[in-house]
């Protein structure tokens, strides 16, 4: 067990100094699309190529920060939904809406419980999980992260 407590260990570490690495270069990026005709030249396939390789990539790096973060992030809060009277689904004081991100508990006996990244969405009538539409998620286990990238 002591094994795979130091490779976690190193895998945070590992992450933690990636994150500013992927910010620079996203920022470097989105830098050079603001002014793109300063940077590359709209005559030559190769460079358009790039640029529109590199705005692929930085989308790409933005949502691997994004998700770095909110591996490395605390739990800002916890509880079990309640449905409140408004229709929406909270505890305590938080209450989730449409897009919300937040971790739900699976229970698994096969694989073992685990927290899964999920979001709250809306069909029309009802709230639900975007990834476990099925799921009830009156008396589900969530956690929030407040993530900032």
């Amino acid at each position: 067990m002591e094994g795979l407590i130091e490779v976690k260990d190193k895998i945070k570490a590992e992450l933690e100094e990636l994150l500013p690495q992927i910010k620079k270069i996203t920022l470097m990026i989105n830098a050079a699309e603001e002014d793109w005709t300063t940077h590359y030249d709209r005559n030559n396939p190769e460079d358009l190529y790039l640029q529109g390789m590199f705005y692929l990539i930085s989308n790409e790096l933005q949502d691997g920060g994004r998700l770095i973060g909110r591996a490395l992030t605390e739990v800002n809060a916890e509880g079990v939904l309640k449905k409140k009277p408004n229709g929406r689904y909270g505890f305590g004081d938080v209450e989730l809406t449409t897009g919300e991100p937040v971790e739900y508990l699976l229970q698994d006996p096969e694989y073992g419980d685990r927290w899964i990244l999920s979001r709250i969405d809306h069909n029309g009538e009802n709230y639900y999980l975007w990834n476990n539409p099925g799921l009830p998620l009156e008396g589900l286990r969530v956690r929030i992260k407040w993530v900032r990238f």
